[in-house]
């Protein structure tokens, strides 16, 4: 009897473990599939950054003269514009002009046109007529040095022959000779340590030395080359005195232009709308000599650090999406300038970033320069196109494929894809609208009743997305 009972619990024990083990396995192994269906409509690629706002125009205004900066780095000055009325040429005179009255003020803002300062025209006149009397002078020196130039190539023109210039050397030379034969005669004769002694010796010693000229220039008028040589340098050393003094002349006139220029300039003017930054004007004071007024165009840009794997994604007028923080503001932006170089110290930390010039189409109320920005950059788009996520996309380039549901069944599908990027995928062929694709799975685990079960659970499994162009994906 006792046999009989053990031989009845082994049999149980067996069949509770086949019913646990087999239940369990089968259970483990079903499996449910995340899909959706293949939609038309935009995939668009995009570029992540963040940047600062700036003004996208400031401007340097003095009488007489403006310079523009721009968000992007260029600068430009305009003489015609509102520049000091006096200039650092040595041959200009500064104005004495005094300031009468200045309606610019700091943080106001102005309209295009608007009159920011003026000044007396007194000591601009004095200026005007010191140009003037610079340019007679230099137009006199002008017709000097072409007179000189004139008489050098008459004098190079009426040079003897070499064999006349040989002759002449050679009479010289013996009419110094004999005359050095004379005075050596006349030495011997005299008395050492007189007086006519003294006399005689001296002109002996000239003697020699006018026999030493003589014999040089017997050399040089033999030597063509020589001659040739010293007639190009006389010529050269004319024509660079009147090359020098037509320069005096167009430097001349162009102080006397900017003279004039100053003169007419008794007021600054507003180029553009915008704020007023600085004043560095006193009414009864000379005007400085550097700028007067600064102001900022009502126009802002935001200059953004794109990463140096982004960079060749730029292209001229992108458009991008701003979205100001502090005022939980978005505005839409457009490209201004591409990037010309990495920014300074960018490479020191590691990660080299390149600055990029976004215009704002409008400002939102407060916005001011200075306030950081987040930046979406549409770098590609395609336009009511078959997509689907990424993650359902599966292979390597150019092999790819989706699976697509088919009776309950997911069927391994051959796709062509166009634009990719992290989220969606541009199908080009393979796929129809309305189609339903895997683009994960769900696997179900095993719950037991009774007794000793184990835990039930989900678990995702996927393919995963990414890349911005085809051959950047995971299958």
């Amino acid at each position: 009897m006792k046999r009989a009972l053990i031989v009845v619990v082994v049999l149980a024990l067996v069949a509770s473990g086949y019913w646990y083990f087999g239940r369990g396995k089968s259970a483990a192994t079903a499996t449910e599939y995340l899909t959706t269906a293949v939609t038309r409509g935009n995939v668009s690629a995009t570029i992540a950054a963040t940047g600062a706002v700036q003004s996208a125009t400031t401007y340097a205004l003095s009488f007489g003269q403006t310079t523009v900066s721009a968000a992007s780095g260029t600068t430009s000055t305009s003489g015609s514009g509102s520049g000091s009325s006096s200039n650092s040429n040595s041959n200009s005179v500064a104005s004495t002009n005094l300031v009468t009255s200045v309606s610019a003020v700091v943080g106001k803002h102005v309209v295009k046109g608007a009159v920011l300062a003026a000044q007396d025209g007194t000591g601009s006149a004095a200026a005007v007529a010191a140009a003037q009397a610079s340019v007679l002078v230099s137009q006199a020196q002008v017709a000097n040095a072409n007179s000189q130039l004139q008489g050098t190539q008459q004098k190079i023109a009426g040079q003897a022959s070499t064999a006349s210039q040989v002759a002449l050397a050679k009479a010289q030379l013996a009419v110094d000779q004999a005359q050095l034969a004379a005075d050596v005669t006349k030495l011997a004769g005299d008395t050492l340590g007189s007086l006519q002694y003294a006399k005689d010796n001296l002109a002996v010693v000239r003697d020699r030395a006018a026999i030493f000229t003589d014999q040089q220039n017997l050399t040089a008028a033999g030597n063509t080359a020589f001659t040739q040589a010293a007639n190009a340098a006389a010529l050269a050393q004319a024509q660079a005195a009147v090359t020098q003094a037509n320069n005096g002349v167009l430097t001349a006139n162009a102080n006397l232009k900017t003279a004039e220029t100053a003169a007419a300039a008794t007021t600054i003017k507003a180029p553009v709308s915008g704020v007023i930054t600085a004043v560095n004007l006193t009414v009864g004071n000379p005007p400085p000599s550097g700028t007067a007024v600064s102001m900022r165009s009502d126009n802002l840009a935001v200059v953004a650090s794109i990463a140096e794997q982004d960079e060749p994604n730029l292209t001229a007028g992108l458009s991008a999406q701003v979205n100001i923080a502090s005022l939980n503001q978005s505005v839409t932006a457009s490209l201004l300038s591409l990037p010309t170089s990495a920014t300074s110290g960018s490479s020191g930390s590691g990660a080299v970033t390149f600055p990029a010039t976004f215009l704002l189409q409008s400002n939102p109320a407060g916005l001011l320069p200075g306030m950081t920005a987040s930046i979406s950059i549409t770098t590609a788009t395609a336009t009511n196109v078959i997509e689907v996520p990424s993650s359902a996309i599966q292979g390597t380039s150019p092999n790819y494929s989706v699976q697509v549901m088919a009776n309950g069944k997911p069927v391994s599908t051959p796709v062509n894809v166009g634009l990719t990027t992290n989220s969606l995928t541009e199908i080009i062929s393979g796929l129809s609208v309305g189609q339903i694709v895997v683009t994960g799975t769900v696997s179900q685990l095993a719950t037991t009743t009774g007794g000793t079960g184990g835990s039930g659970g989900r678990t995702l499994g996927g393919t995963g997305g990414g890349g911005f162009r085809p051959g950047g994906l995971g299958g």
